[in-house]
């Protein structure tokens, strides 16, 4: 699941966007003495009419200097959500020094929006050392250092600047936040008191003291989160989407199912593409099929997935339900994920991304897109709704489950089959709190199994360290466990069970009936798998274990692996 967000927002200033949003800034408009021609064409682009824009520059950009033509056109790109043509203007408009600062801060807003980070890191440092006391251009530079979970370095650029600036709320933030994100809440938490003395009330510090709280108390989150968004409603007349989302997922941890749901809808925002909920572009314009007064059951309705892989197989668990009520649906997803997906709802249709186009313009009888994680709010709105249904509903491949099982098998003679995977995350910040050193795991190995390597990417120095120990760790380098997942799926089931920091393979291993441990070693999440040591209410056999304050992580893992290796 998308982890909860805290940026710090922009500075705010006369028609900008509301500050409180969770998004990356918008390309820079021009600062030069409005025209008749100039304005003509800001009133073309606010009606989204592309064509009278690209007109009007045409014909008013004959003796404009290059770098203004340039950053005109990436308006009316960016604008049309074209991020990719944007990008090709604005790495011209960098040959052109005279346009100075602004081609730099427009490309880090654009790679941002890309998921491009490490792109947008160089860039929006060149435009902080361009213009050091800038603190805007400060908070991009920090923003990104932020995602990419650099918390030094975000100290560092803060504590300097905290020295000339006499507006200093947003630097304490960001310093606040660089202190959670490298896993110091005492410090982060004691900062944000002092912000929130120094400005009472304010709805982004209430907001980084819930987001440090629900790591512990989702509760106490939750009532802070609420008394923030009643601020800012009666501020801005609109609702903080941020806000909204990180509730939701504290609502859903703790097992309010039925509120998280409905603040998880509150949370969706077509216009915010960076916030929580990502959806293909191609829906937004369709209509929101289970908001329809006359929905037709005998229409095409289309399902659009959202957030990471994990994710969307937990949602898949109300899948059958959907099918039972809505009839001809046709999924949308990722190539890796079709043949699971066809193989498992066989009355599902399932296309690629790319049909999107055609499905959204041709003359197909159709009610419009619901969401995918919406599914679990129209038919989990109960623990009970959960634990009912509770069972797998993934199908293995056969034949690929057959060969693996054999394999192992003959290697293990005998022992115990346990499949591990000691690290993972999008977030670098998530990719630091669920990774743990493979000697962590050597528990397992002392207790007999037959280790099975189920950890993506590059393993092989801790492979060679596990080999160093005197150990055995079985691995597959010829399957690409990021694109084949049927592999994935059928060697974890082969397995007699699965040791595993959260991540999506707990979520695969879970939904095909697996016997999963999920080893957890820092107080966040996982969101609806529960907030105790218990047995997941979304999968049959998927059990949490958290870290005692008093227990080294070696200790935990050989507590997981008391009840998982047998």
């Amino acid at each position: 699941m998308a982890k909860p967000k805290h940026r710090i927002p922009p500075q705010k200033k006369a028609g900008r966007r509301n500050p409180s949003k969770t998004v990356h800034p918008s390309i820079d408009s021009i600062k030069a003495p409005k025209t008749d021609k100039d304005n003509a064409f800001q009133t073309a682009l606010n009606n989204k009419n592309y064509d009278l824009a690209k007109k009007i520059l045409a014909e008013s950009s004959k003796n404009m200097p290059e770098w203004r033509r340039l950053n005109l056109e990436g308006l009316i790109t960016i604008s049309q959500g074209d991020l990719v043509a944007t990008e090709r203007i604005l790495l011209r408009s960098l040959r052109h020094p005279e346009a100075g600062v602004k081609p730099y801060k427009n490309l880090v807003s654009v790679y941002s929006q890309m998921g491009r980070l490490r792109d947008a890191l160089p860039l929006a440092e060149k435009a902080h050392n361009m213009e050091p006391d800038s603190l805007e251009i400060a908070l991009l530079y920090i923003n990104c250092l932020l995602d990419l979970a650099k918390s030094d370095d975000v100290i560092r650029v803060a504590n300097k600047l905290l020295e000339k600036n006499k507006d200093q709320r947003q630097l304490l933030l960001a310093k606040a936040s660089a202190l959670r994100a490298g896993f110091k809440p005492e410090e982060s938490s004691s900062l944000v008191d002092e912000i929130l003395q120094l400005y009472p009330n304010d709805p982004t510090a209430m907001r980084l003291k819930a987001d440090i709280l629900g790591d512990t108390d989702s509760v106490a989150a939750v009532k802070i989160y609420n008394q923030a968004q009643e601020i800012v409603m009666k501020e801005r007349k609109k609702p903080d989407i941020a806000m909204n989302w990180n509730s939701s997922l504290h609502f859903l941890r703790t097992r309010e199912l039925k509120r998280g749901w409905e603040y998880w809808e509150l949370g969706f925002d077509k216009a915010v593409g960076t916030m929580g909920r990502n959806l293909i572009p191609q829906v937004k314009v369709l209509p929101r099929a289970d908001h329809l007064d006359k929905f037709d059951p005998e229409k095409w309705t289309l399902i659009c997935v959202e957030q990471g892989i994990g994710d969307q197989i937990l949602f898949l668990s109300a899948m059958e339900d959907a099918i039972d009520e809505w009839k001809n649906l046709f999924l949308v997803c990722e190539a890796r994920l079709k043949p699971i997906i066809q193989r498992s709802f066989p009355k599902l249709q399932v296309g690629l991304p790319g049909l999107l186009e055609g499905w959204t313009l041709n003359s197909l009888q159709k009610n419009g897109f619901i969401p995918l994680g919406s599914l679990p709010g129209r038919y989990r709105p109960t623990v009970e709704s959960f634990t009912n249904y509770k069972k797998a509903f993934l199908q293995v491949n056969g034949d690929l489950y057959v060969q693996y099982q054999k394999q192992l098998r003959d290697l293990a003679k005998g022992r115990p089959i346990v499949g591990i995977s000691w690290k993972g995350g999008f977030w670098e910040s998530q990719k630091k709190a669920k990774a743990l050193g493979i000697e962590n795991w050597l528990p397992i190995f002392e207790r007999g199994a037959l280790c099975v390597n189920l950890q993506y990417g590059d393993t092989s120095a801790d492979e060679n360290l596990i080999k160093e120990k005197g150990y055995e760790l079985i691995s597959f380098p010829q399957v690409d466990f990021k694109t084949k997942l049927d592999d994935w799926l059928a060697i974890s089931a082969a397995c007699d069970g699965i040791i595993s920091v959260s991540t999506a393979l707990v979520h695969f291993a879970g939904a095909c009936g697996q016997k999963v441990g999920i080893v957890m070693p820092e107080p966040q999440g996982p969101w609806i798998l529960g907030i105790d040591d218990e047995w997941s209410i979304a999968y049959p056999n998927v059990a949490i274990f958290r870290r005692n304050r008093d227990e080294s992580v070696t200790e935990l893992v050989d507590r997981v692996a008391k009840v998982i290796v047998s």
